[in-house]
């Protein structure tokens, strides 16, 4: 009996330090397998850049071809002649790290990936953020991100669909405002967004149709002028302004020929 209870002991340690192991090295796999996650495009980069280089080697002297893919705002004319202009610099033509620390520099770009398709041929695919809006600040144009964050550019004609916010702080709402119109599925042909004592809205259509949004119950209020516009075409600019500040209210003002 007493032989018996050793070995029921030692089967019991013996359990216990394998289910310790066992929990210790999933611990360390799980660990593993979300820093990948967290780290990934790096790796990805990385792998990548160093793919290129034992593959493919370096030659100095061919001058590649850059081609830029995925761009909706970059200007890549202008993107390929600052790529190369720092490749000369560097005399060496095929350095993609060299490549990579230019793009991580531009403030539009989310991320991208380099592949050296040939030895004179360099593909360069990148995803930009997503731009909701255009904002001025003191004579200086800025792009406004998903997260509201604003981004220092040069407006090109290709950004001009996007709506202009006006006030201060109106850039720190905008993608508020822009959930609200979306979750109502009214189509508002908008122009512009103006922040009216960091307080309320006021909507500009393209049409010359001027919202007035109340401070609160936003959403309620959009709502009902989804209402009122299936039922009326309120919007369609026989009305110059629809006042909606007073909760459950609108108010019309014609235009006047």
């Amino acid at each position: 009996m007493r032989g018996f209870s050793k070995i029921k002991k030692f089967i019991l340690f013996f359990n216990i330090k394998t289910l310790i192991i066992t929990l210790l090295t999933l611990s360390t796999l799980l660990i593993t397998y979300l820093s990948y996650f967290k780290y990934k495009d790096l790796i990805v980069e990385q792998l990548a850049l160093n793919k290129e280089r034992l593959l493919m080697g370096f030659n100095n002297d061919t001058t590649p071809n850059l081609i830029v893919l995925g761009n909706k705002y970059i200007d890549t004319k202008s993107l390929v002649n600052e790529l190369q202009t720092e490749l000369d610099k560097d005399n060496n033509y095929n350095n993609l790290g060299l490549i990579s620390n230019v793009l991580k520099k531009k403030n539009l770009i989310k991320k991208f990936f380099i592949t050296k398709t040939s030895n004179d041929l360099i593909t360069i695919k990148i995803e930009e953020k997503n731009i909701i809006g255009l904002l001025n600040i003191e004579n200086n144009d800025y792009l406004i991100d998903e997260f509201n964050n604003i981004i220092e550019t040069k407006i090109t004609p290709n950004l001009f669909h996007l709506p202009v916010f006006v006030g201060k702080n109106s850039n720190k709402n905008a993608n508020v405002i822009l959930s609200l119109i979306k979750e109502t599925n009214i189509n508002l042909n908008y122009l512009s967004f103006s922040f009216v004592d960091q307080r309320r809205w006021n909507i500009s259509l393209k049409n010359g149709v001027k919202i007035l949004l109340p401070e609160t119950k936003v959403l309620d209020t959009l709502k009902l002028l989804n209402k009122v516009v299936s039922k009326y075409n309120i919007l369609n600019g026989n009305f110059i302004e629809i006042d909606l500040r007073i909760y459950g209210k609108y108010f019309l003002k014609p235009k006047i020929n």
